[in-house]
Formats: C-alpha cells, structure tokens, sequence
C-alpha cells in the first residue's frame, strides 16, 4: 500500500469515527435536554425532516430540548452506521432505538421507537455536521409502563439518568 493509499484511508477512518461521535452526541442532547449541544452539532442551515416536523433544524432543536411534564425520560442508541465519505461531505444512515417513558392524565406508557436516520453531513471549520436528517420510522411498541425504581436490586442504583443537566455525566465532565 502506498503512502498515498495509507493516508487516504486514515482520512476516511478519522471521518467515520468523527461521524459517529457526532451521533453519539446527538443521542445525548436528546436525552438532557441540552439544547446548547444539539444547535453545535447541525450546520447553521440545516434542515430536518421527521414526522410532521419538516424545515430549519433549529425550531425542532428547540422542541425536542424543551423540557415537558409529558416526557419523563429517554433513552437513544445509535447502531448499524454506514457512512459514505466524500471529501469534506457525507452520506449515512444511521439506526436508531429510542425508549421514552411518556406520561398522559397522569398515565405513564413506554414507547420503543425504531427507525433510521438518513443524514447528510459536511465539515464546517474543520468538525463534521449534519446538514440535513430524516428520519425513517421502522416500528414501534407502546405498553404501560412497568418500571420498578425502589425495589429489590433496582433501589441499589443510586445513580440514575435525569432528562436535564443534573444528569451524573455532566459532573464527570466537569470534573476533566
């Protein structure tokens, strides 16, 4: 393999790795709540398309990071990426499995959600971007929730996630 050949396939490596962190930070964004995350990691013009949402990315950042009582907590998981880089711009799909406890009347139902992301991405200042996402919804299931916080093993853990920045993975950052 040439030098050239070498270094063209640590670019493309350094790409993929870089994509794929920046969908780990989406997944998140989405599930603190941090909106100031999220807006660094699309282009300034971005777009979205994804359910009835479909336009700039910035008033469905906005939406997606706006804390509700309707939303108790999330969990995205991004897998399967494939990414097709050329140059400074890329193209991918992306799975996606997301677990979102939803309350309703004072009803808590479990939503599991899959579906892809098929994104476009450029590198703006030297970072990689999604320029453009859509979102392909593959399936879901929807049941009550059955959640046991306070028993048995599951009152052990005293770590828990939360849907903001109180969230344990801020303090060990802050601690860096």
């Amino acid at each position: 393999m040439s030098l050239v050949s070498e270094q063209a396939l640590l670019g493309e490596v350094e790409a993929k790795q870089a994509l794929h962190l920046l969908n780990s930070l989406f997944c998140r964004a989405h599930d603190r709540a941090d909106r100031g995350l999220m807006m660094s990691l699309f282009t300034a013009d971005a777009s979205i398309d994804c359910g009835s949402f479909q336009g700039s990315a910035e008033p469905y950042i906005v939406s997606v990071t706006e804390l509700s009582d309707e939303i108790e907590r999330t969990f995205s998981s991004v897998s399967n990426e494939i990414f097709y880089i050329t140059g400074d711009e890329a193209r991918g799909e992306v799975c996606l499995i997301n677990f979102t406890t939803v309350v309703n009347d004072g009803v808590k139902t479990d939503r599991l959600t899959g579906g892809r992301y098929l994104d476009k991405y450029r590198k703006v200042g030297g970072a990689w971007k999604i320029e453009h996402r859509s979102f392909v919804h593959d399936w879901n299931m929807n049941q009550p929730t059955t959640a046991v916080w306070d028993e048995g093993l599951f009152g052990l853990f005293k770590l828990r996630g939360t849907r903001d920045r109180s969230d344990p993975v801020y303090g060990m950052l802050e601690a860096l």
